[in-house]
């Protein structure tokens, strides 16, 4: 028993150090410092990429419109749209619901002081999946 789960232990951490985060920002747009440094603090060091075209990527990806943001990061084969909190990013990844693609903060919830974010589903449904 200890041996099974101790390679399982091995098995996720060494799958954990593949993922790479990256964030891809728009060239007028900037993420929030604060943001990057919980990014950084509680899942990891991310790349960031600056493109031209920002909308063509989140469209290509299957991000509905109405949850558009100022940025769309990628980890592993998810995406997550928005300066979507770190907690909710890694409760995420703990679950990977079926179905899902990511979640977001669409950038109309930036300034609300409880935040709404949204799960994403492949057929570009959504709902609230939690509020921070």
């Amino acid at each position: 028993m200890k041996k099974t789960t101790l390679m399982l232990l091995v098995v996720s951490l060494a799958y954990a150090e593949d993922l790479k985060l990256q964030i891809y920002k728009p060239v007028t747009g900037s993420c929030p410092a604060s943001w990057i440094t919980d990014v950084e603090t509680t899942l990891a060091k991310p790349e960031i990429v600056t493109l031209t075209d920002v909308r063509s990527l989140k469209s290509s990806i299957g991000i509905p419109r109405e949850l558009f943001s100022c940025n769309t990061s990628v980890l592993g084969d998810y995406v997550f749209e928005g300066n979507v909190p770190p907690s909710a990013i890694k409760k995420f990844m703990e679950e990977k619901p079926e179905g899902a693609i990511g979640l977001s903060l669409p950038a109309s919830q930036n300034d609300e002081a409880v935040k709404k974010v949204y799960i994403i589903y492949a057929d570009k449904t959504y709902k609230v999946y939690g509020t921070y």
